[in-house]
């Protein structure tokens, strides 16, 4: 058994083909199955199944494929310690993030930790906070920076604020409520919406706002692209909620109006608690939380 035939069951399995993770691994298809092929024949199992459309893992495979991740992240942690020990700090990272992230100034965060640790790499994957936990659980992320959620839904993970954003909404020119500076939300009862994809935190939490409000949005339009929205929003099709740095960095004719009752996303740095605490993720966490701590000195 070798480390590169784990590295593809790993790959394989995440892609759930074996072209895609060949591609990603650098190898051709007819090394990674054979390699496979290999590991199978010495274990005297079948570890994945076949269909016309992907690759899944047979039940024993799941099972060893865990075991595999686990023996690699070990050795990514070896790794990282012993450089640590010689003052460098190599490896990749990878990072979950969110869409907006301007109240942590995540960008000059970042690129702060970078210019500390300049052997590290990262890999940014962006989504819904939804999706960043299902990708945390499932190893293919060290951390993630995501809408804060009630704690009993994931007693698995690890959550440690960070800040928040306060949501406005954004109408088109000439709105009514374009010249006020709040209004009650009962009041935008009869609007028409553009929403955030039910997949997104920030749906749940906008829709319960406008059930304590007494009314149920009408949505006419879901996306998480926020120029599109915006740009359909100056264009008349309706009203939206947003953190006001999402307005105020686009360019679009908009009317920004604020709530009576705040609707509030908190931001929050999650890892899983069965995480592979490796030097670059324990580094990376306390930056993050210095840093957080030091923006909220600022503003006090």
């Amino acid at each position: 058994m070798e480390i590169h035939q784990l590295q593809y069951i790993v790959e394989v399995d995440k892609q759930r083909s074996f072209t895609k993770a060949a591609d990603e691994m650098f190898v051709s298809q007819s090394t990674l199955s054979h390699q496979i092929a290999k590991l199978e024949n010495e274990l005297g199992v079948k570890l994945f199944d076949r269909n016309s459309r992907t690759v899944y893992p047979t039940q024993i495979g799941e099972e060893f494929i865990n075991h595999a991740k686990q023996i690699l992240a070990n050795l990514e942690v070896a790794k990282q310690n012993i450089q640590s020990h010689i003052g460098l700090l190599k490896g990749t990272l990878r990072i979950g993030v969110i869409a907006s992230l301007g109240k942590i100034d995540y960008a000059g965060m970042l690129a702060n930790f970078h210019r500390k640790h300049p052997g590290l790499n990262y890999e940014i994957v962006q989504s819904g906070t939804y999706n960043l936990l299902d990708k945390l659980k499932a190893g293919e992320i060290d951390v993630s920076f995501i809408t804060l959620l009630p704690l009993p839904e994931c007693d698995d993970l690890q959550f440690h604020y960070l800040a928040y954003d306060e949501y406005v909404l954004a109408v088109p020119p000439g709105h009514p409520f374009a010249g006020r500076d709040y209004i009650e939300l009962a009041e935008a009862a009869d609007e028409k919406f553009i929403f955030h994809p039910s997949s997104e935190r920030m749906y749940h939490i906008c829709m319960e706002a406008c059930a304590q409000a007494g009314f149920k949005p009408n949505i006419v339009c879901q996306g998480n692209h926020s120029p599109t929205c915006l740009s359909l929003i100056s264009a008349g099709m309706g009203i939206g909620f947003f953190p006001y740095e999402k307005i105020e960095a686009q360019k679009f004719e908009i009317g920004v109006v604020k709530l009576k009752e705040p609707v509030r996303k908190d931001i929050a740095l999650v890892i899983g608690k069965y995480t592979s605490m490796t030097p670059a993720v324990t580094i990376f966490c306390r930056f993050v939380l210095h840093w957080a701590d030091q923006l909220r000195s600022k503003k006090t």
